[in-house]
């Protein structure tokens, strides 16, 4: 009761401690690493700035789990060699924090993210410091609130907060009606509701609260809305005099000088950690307890699975001296799994408490930086027509396999759009597509906009592109930076393959010797009209006479996919044919090209990126095409690198990662500067062999109502506010099976994550980096204001030629 009201107290008189940097930890005294070399201090929510790849090895489908007997903790011997995959005290913005069975949520502190979905699509705006409270600001009359239940019993409802100016608060749950307020506007308010069972529904519900005015305070320009913290709890007096106390924040819990990756968790408080469990896992640290704790203090360990009751891991005692805490987790490999650690009968301190598993050796050595960077983007190739990435595949690619011998494969990345312009977009300035913005089919990339060709440009490279697609031209801001720039549709040249290989060889041979170089490739023979030579057809069907023909059409993709043209089996065999047989035509002049950098001695100083804008649907969920759907049809993409004197043959890397990923990750390689405004985080750490501290997560996006999170082996989808999806897409690569509804555990950890990485990608720093002093830190902007061009009847007649229907409109024609 007294630890509760210490946090209380402190939690009031700081001014604003919105979050605390998180240093490496020291833990080898558990017999615990991080692999390779120590890292910088700044990790992230979403995807950790300079962590290490997590492992996801192989594992057991995500399906509701048979009771498992837990094993007792292992006797305390010294611990072998292991490498930290999620470091629980640099997460802890991952924790959802209890009292008791009282579901706590500090709004103004790290982890708030996880129930305002990052503030998209939520009316969730900031965090300020407000009456020495640092609180989410609402900007508007309207928020909505993510608020996980455990059971539909009833409940109470208990909230902190303060209108900017005096009036009514209306507060609905669920679309129901649960009371009205009268806001003072001067001052916090606490309000204590009371919900009747039924009202709430096991699993996530949606908390509205709407003002009528907004008004403005001190720091705060304009807003409705100022939100301290909000408690969920069984119904009225179930947690004692403890839920009269402001609860603690997350980092609250962080014990000591910032950097000692040390946890405190409160007498009564618990910590829950969701993840996916890697084969081998155990959970080390070392425990104690509390200063001043009374004899007696525990910590509880509980294991909770999708179709499984609870599991507790046997408790264990904390005393005033450290001791060795070990717990394996093996037997729960490749599950989604909530570990709840909670102290009882006192506080306990948890120092470097993290998820380990066997160390695998030493990471690569660093090479020297790379001389030369080359880009080769294939349009609408999607990623299970390669061997690398469906071994079963019949798409013959001699020339990716001879890559293959010295290059990395990134098992899961993903576009983070359905279309080319803005995945593209993407790639070339590592913002996400709702930060600059070129997303519709009049709009272009900003001026604003650093693209890498100006970048490296700035500092010295010579930049060359050759590009065979209309969107990626100087009419939709694609010009910016090259000192070579061949746009094909535009200039009204021929756009197979072996025409662009032939000019790309060429310009290796006119280009400036002294100087470093940029390519960028992009070819576009998988996209529409389907037109590879009839030799390549042959190798994947026989000889066909039927309603599909592109030769004297290219928008017949366009007319199947909206009914006009309808399509008996036969005919479907045959256009996908097509696209098989443009995939192999395409690999002759990638190996060409690859093989010209040998011949002219460029290989060894020169890093290669292979990679696709997006995919193509051939009836995997009821259509044909791309642009319409958030599915991995369209959205994994082959991710393959080679990095001379780093990468090898048969290296896989199965950490989630994004086209926002590769501008910082070829800077880093090429020894350059790496600007802090970026969206994406390298994976060179990742190539090295190295581990995150925490897993890494892509997000995706269609329009703005669409947003999709790819972490391990789940793949979530939130369209609006309303649907969900949820995808185990290791034992489901079709995504057939929904699991949002039968796996609760598994759905709150993937929505939690997305509202993390955006709201970090929002932000454009990590949230945990302010010190105690300070308020959030503000990074450089990162939207932009859209830009528009005009598409004059020439552009439109060129983008035609592509298939492209309805230029000015992609979402709709499919493009």
């Amino acid at each position: 009761m007294q630890c509760a009201a210490d946090f209380a107290s402190f939690r009031h008189m700081r001014t604003a401690a919105l979050r605390t940097p998180l240093l490496l930890l020291a833990i080898a005294h558990a017999g615990c690493r991080h692999s390779g070399a120590a890292e910088p201090a700044a990790p992230t929510a979403g995807q950790p700035k300079s962590d290490r790849a997590a492992a996801t090895a192989g594992a057991a489908a995500l399906q509701p789990a048979a009771d498992q007997t837990a094993a007792a903790p292992a006797a305390p011997e010294p611990a072998p060699a292991a490498e930290i995959v999620f470091d629980l005290a640099r997460s802890v913005e991952r924790a959802e924090l209890r009292r008791g069975r009282e579901l706590l949520i500090d709004y103004g502190h790290a982890g708030a993210d996880k129930y305002t979905l990052g503030g998209w699509l939520t009316g969730a705006s900031d965090s300020r410091v407000l009456d020495e409270a640092s609180c989410l600001i609402v900007g508007g009359k309207v928020v909505k609130l993510l608020l996980p239940a455990e059971a539909a019993g009833a409940a109470r409802l208990t909230m902190r907060l303060r209108g900017l100016r005096p009036g009514p608060l209306t507060v609905h749950i669920n679309g129901a009606k649960v009371s009205d307020l009268a806001l003072g506007g001067r001052d916090f308010d606490r309000f204590e509701l009371p919900l009747p069972a039924g009202l709430l529904k096991p699993g996530e519900n949606l908390l509205q609260l709407r003002v009528v005015r907004t008004g403005s305070a001190r720091g705060v320009p304009k807003a409705g809305l100022a939100i301290d913290w909000i408690a969920l709890g069984p119904g009225a007096g179930a947690e004692g005099a403890q839920a009269e106390l402001s609860p603690p924040a997350l980092t609250d819990l962080l014990d000591g000088e910032p950097g000692a990756g040390r946890l405190r968790i409160p007498a009564g408080h618990s910590l829950a950690y969701s993840f996916e469990v890697p084969k081998g896992a155990e959970l080390r640290g070392l425990l104690r307890a509390g200063d001043g704790a009374k004899p007696g203090a525990e910590l509880g360990l509980l294991v909770e699975r999708d179709g499984a009751p609870p599991q507790p891991l046997g408790g264990q005692a904390a005393v005033e001296a450290e001791r060795p805490l070990r717990h394996s987790l093996a037997q729960y490999a490749g599950q989604i799994v909530r570990l709840t650690l909670s102290a009882k009968a006192g506080d306990v301190v948890l120092k470097a408490p993290a998820l380990v598993v066997p160390a695998r050796g030493a990471a690569r050595k660093q090479p020297p930086p790379v001389k030369n960077v080359v880009v080769v983007l294939v349009d609408t190739l999607r990623a299970d027509k390669l061997s690398p990435y469906s071994p079963e595949t019949r798409v013959k690619t001699p020339g990716l396999t001879t890559f293959l011998k010295t290059a990395a494969v990134m098992k899961n990345a993903r576009t983070q759009e359905n279309w080319t312009k803005p995945s593209v977009a993407t790639l070339l300035s590592s913002l996400l597509p709702w930060e600059h913005n070129a997303v519709t089919g009049d709009a272009k990339v900003p001026q604003s906009v650093e693209l890498l060709p100006e970048l490296l440009r700035k500092r010295g490279f010579y930049t060359g592109s050759f590009i065979a697609n209309g969107y990626v031209s100087d009419k939709f801001g694609f010009k910016q930076g090259w000192h070579t720039y061949r746009n094909y549709i535009r200039e009204g040249r021929r756009t197979k393959a072996q025409y662009v290989a032939a000019d790309v060889l060429d310009w290796l041979d006119s280009r400036p010797k002294d100087k470093p170089f940029l390519l960028y490739m992009h070819t576009i023979d998988p996209h529409v009209p389907y037109r590879p030579p009839t030799s390549f057809v042959s190798m994947y069907d026989e000889p066909y006479s039927g309603k599909v023909d592109f030769s004297n059409t290219a928008t017949l993709l366009e007319k199947i996919k909206v009914g006009s043209v309808a399509l008996q089996d036969r005919d479907k065999r045959y256009l996908e044919a097509l696209y098989d047989a443009e995939i192999s035509y395409h690999d002759v002049h990638f190996a060409a090209v690859m093989e010209g950098l040998e011949k002219r001695g460029l290989a060894d100083e020169t890093m290669v990126v292979v990679t696709a804008d997006h995919g193509e649907e051939f009836w995997d969920h009821g259509s044909v095409g791309h642009g319409h759907s958030v599915y991995d049809e369209l959205l994994h993409v082959p991710l393959i690198v080679r990095i001379p004197g780093l990468t090898e043959g048969k290296q896989v890397v199965e950490d989630s990662v994004g086209l926002v990923d590769v501008m910082p990750t070829i800077l880093e390689a090429l020894g350059q500067e790496v600007p802090e405004h970026l969206s994406g985080r390298s994976f060179l750490p990742e190539l090295r062999g190295q581990r995150p501290s925490a897993p890494r997560t892509a997000v995706s996006g269609f329009m703005t109502g669409w947003r999709t999170l790819s972490v391990g082996r789940l793949k979530f989808i939130q369209r609006t506010l309303k649907d969900v999806w949820l995808y185990d897409v290791e034992s489901d690569p079709s995504e057939k099976k929904d699991l949002a509804e039968s796996h609760p555990i598994a759905l709150r950890y993937a929505r939690g994550m997305l509202g993390l990485t955006l709201a970090e990608q929002e932000r454009g720093s990590q949230p945990s980096q302010a010190q105690p002093s300070e308020a959030k830190p503000r990074a450089p902007k990162r939207k932009h204001r859209q830009e528009k061009t005009t598409i004059d009847a020439e552009t439109e007649a060129q983008l035609r030629a592509l298939g492209y229907v309805g230029a000015a409109a992609p979402g709709a024609s499919g493009q």
